[in-house]
């Protein structure tokens, strides 16, 4: 259900909506979304919090992550092909196997990042 609902407000571009219903998620105790591989490509998700997000095999390609809070976020095998992640928060995101080509990461934080060697 949480799942559905995420989806649901990430595709109607509704990111202060989102971010409003992952703070309520949060107060009662519980981490980051499971967005595990959904088709987000072409979203615009400037902004955010995506922290701790399950987005394992996820399609983000081209979608609009401008200053997005993905600390934490698991972004493994995830397809973020051309996306804007210009001043994006992945500190500790785990990148692994992730395709990145195309993506802007110009003043991105990668701070403890993995697997973008």
């Amino acid at each position: 259900m949480a799942t559905k609902k995420a989806v649901e407000l990430l595709k109607e571009g509704d990111i202060d909506d989102f971010n409003q219903w992952v703070r309520e998620r949060r107060k009662k105790g519980k981490s980051g979304v499971d967005l595990d591989d959904k088709d987000l490509s072409g979203l615009k998700l400037r902004d955010a919090d995506l922290r701790d997000a399950h987005l394992n095999g996820a399609n983000l390609r081209k979608s609009d992550l401008k200053g997005a809070k993905l600390q934490g976020a698991r972004l493994r095998q995830a397809d973020l092909r051309g996306c804007d992640l210009r001043d994006a928060d992945l500190s500790d995101a785990d990148l692994r196997k992730a395709k990145l080509k195309g993506a802007s990461l110009k003043k991105a934080k990668l701070k403890g990042a993995r697997g973008l060697d």
